[in-house]
Formats: structure tokens, C-alpha cells, sequence
């Protein structure tokens, strides 16, 4: 396996690798697969499971061109995506025609773009990363920063930045988070589907919720 490192579901400097690699690996464990995870720079994960290097990348979201080349499993967490703001902004998000005029940092090559900007008259502007675009907010370069909430505030408690912003806790829109499996693996559609079972059944009998509440995450 693989996938690039995205706190708090995938951390090369947690114990067990984050929460996510915590429930695919236990999944695949009940399905029937010993794993060993590998973590790789964005986009290098990705790319690197397309191609067949990798079987494959245990936190990604799914796109339409994606799909060619990889087999997705059913969402078995979902990522609300939020905006961030300065802390002294008085912006409130109602709808997506409230996003006209502004500036909105997104981390370049993610899968945001494909269903949050279908209205006119926004800047986007494209970082490395979540924690690069906090930065740029709070410098004043942008105007918002849209990102997965969870992965929004670990990032801004890492720059201690957390008293800087806000969250706006209406989403912009939900996404999930599933394992993706090489095509060039002739068996990838019967790994994905004992995956998924394996998580209906981790679900059923609380280990599931029990690794999630270790994490102190809220499904």
C-alpha cells in the first residue's frame, strides 16, 4: 500500500500511520491480505498506484479520470470540506454566490475542484499544501482556504494558528475517503469487494467506532 502523508489520516509521524491506514489495514486484514504501507510524496502516491508500483493507495477521493486506471471501494469515511478565514473576517457562507470576488486557496492537483467552484468570479489560487495556504491567508494574499476540516485544523494547531482563524462549519460539500486498487492487478475488483465488506463488518461490531474514538475522531 501507500499513500502521501495527510494528518490525521495518514501521519508518518503517528503511531500506526494515522487513522486511516488503522482501519484499511485491519479491513484487508479480515479480507484475507497482509499489507505494509509506504508513504510517498503527493503526487507521487497516487501516480505511483496508478501505474501499477503500488497495489494499492488506502486514502484517496474518486474522480471520473482516476477511474481508468484504478478501482475504488465504497467511501468508508467521510471528508467534510470547509473554508477557513481570518479570524476578524466577517464573511458567511451561504451559498456559493457568496464566493464571488474572492481569493480562495486550494492545494494544487486535489479533487476539490470538481464539484466546489461551478460559480463565476473566483480566484483560485493553487498551493503545495493546506498548511502553505493558512500562511497565505493569514498574510492577507487570500481571502479563504478550502480544505478537509479535519485536516485544516491539525494544520493550523501545527502553526499554532488555530486562535487566527475560523472555521466555517457549514461544508461546502462532503467527499469519501476510499482505497483505491491498480487495475493492472487482475484481481482488483475482488479486493475491493471483500474491502468492503470487511468494513460493513467492522462497522457492525464496533471496531469501527472503538478505532475512530481511539483517534478522538467524530464520524
Amino acid at each position: 500500500m501507500t499513500a502521501s502523508d495527510w494528518p490525521p489520516y495518514v501521519d508518518a509521524n503517528m503511531d500506526k500511520k494515522g487513522f486511516a491506514v488503522v482501519l484499511v489495514t485491519e479491513a484487508l486484514k479480515r479480507a484475507g491480505y497482509s499489507t505494509s504501507l509506504t508513504i510517498e510524496p503527493w503526487p507521487m502516491a497516487l501516480e505511483a498506484t496508478q501505474n501499477g508500483s503500488y497495489d494499492v493507495d488506502c486514502a484517496l477521493w474518486f474522480t471520473e479520470e482516476r477511474a481508468t486506471t484504478l478501482a475504488f471501494s465504497k467511501p468508508y469515511v467521510e471528508n467534510p470540506i470547509i473554508f477557513i478565514k481570518r479570524s476578524e473576517s466577517d464573511f458567511e457562507f451561504r451559498d456559493r454566490s457568496d464566493l464571488s470576488g474572492l481569493k480562495v486557496g486550494i492545494v494544487h492537483d486535489f479533487a476539490y475542484r470538481e464539484q466546489a467552484y461551478d460559480t463565476t468570479g473566483i480566484e483560485l489560487v493553487e498551493g503545495d499544501s493546506v498548511r502553505e495556504n493558512i500562511r497565505r491567508l493569514l498574510a492577507g494574499d487570500i481571502d479563504l482556504v478550502v480544505a478537509d476540516g479535519r485536516v485544516a485544523l491539525n494544520e493550523a494547531n501545527q502553526i499554532q494558528a488555530a486562535e487566527n482563524i475560523t472555521i466555517i462549519r457549514q461544508p461546502l460539500s462532503t467527499r469519501g475517503l476510499r482505497i483505491a486498487v491498480s487495475k493492472s492487478r487482475a484481481d482488483h475488483s475482488e479486493i475491493i469487494a471483500k474491502f468492503d465488506q470487511a468494513i460493513a463488518s467492522m462497522k457492525d461490531d464496533g471496531t469501527f467506532n472503538t478505532i475512530l474514538a481511539t483517534y478522538r475522531i467524530n464520524y
